[in-house]
């Protein structure tokens, strides 16, 4: 029983250690699942009235799964293919991408927990509108409708 102990602890600190160069990412992605996660569910418990639902928790868990899934295999792919450098990139550029949905929607959830903020709502204006004006291939993504994943 130790040794199967140690073969995972061991097994674990050498998964932790391949992905060190990523981890910085990976720790901001996962602040912000929690974030996203703690205002929606106010959002949704103060504002709409709504009632803790697992379901919807396991959908934004496994959401968050997913998104590290794809950054890990990403920076893997990259790495075995002797581009670590370009799959740092692409990492940080998906990273960006998952960033700027999760702070849309975190603002959006503190634009109805704070209606009266100004300050909440322009933020939540110039990250959902003006951002778009400046990223058009972004734009014609979400007017186009051809998208079926959102951020709960």
């Amino acid at each position: 029983m130790q040794s199967l102990k140690s073969f995972t602890v061991v097994s674990l600190a050498a998964i932790l250690a391949y992905f060190e160069p990523v981890h910085n990412v990976l720790a901001a992605v996962l602040l912000l699942f929690a974030l996203n996660f703690l205002f929606g569910l106010l959002a949704g418990i103060v504002v709409n009235g709504e009632k803790f639902s697992f379901r919807k928790a396991f959908v934004c868990i496994r959401e968050v799964s997913v998104f590290l899934l794809i950054l890990a295999t990403v920076f893997f792919v990259g790495d075995h293919l002797g581009a670590r450098g370009e799959s740092l990139q692409a990492v940080s550029t998906i990273a960006y991408a998952l960033v700027y949905f999760y702070a849309v929607n975190i603002c959006k959830n503190l634009r109805e927990l704070f209606p009266q903020s100004k300050p909440i709502s322009y933020l939540y204006y110039l990250l959902s509108i003006e951002v778009l004006c400046k990223l058009p291939l972004l734009n014609n993504y979400l007017k186009a409708g051809n998208h079926d994943a959102h951020l709960a």
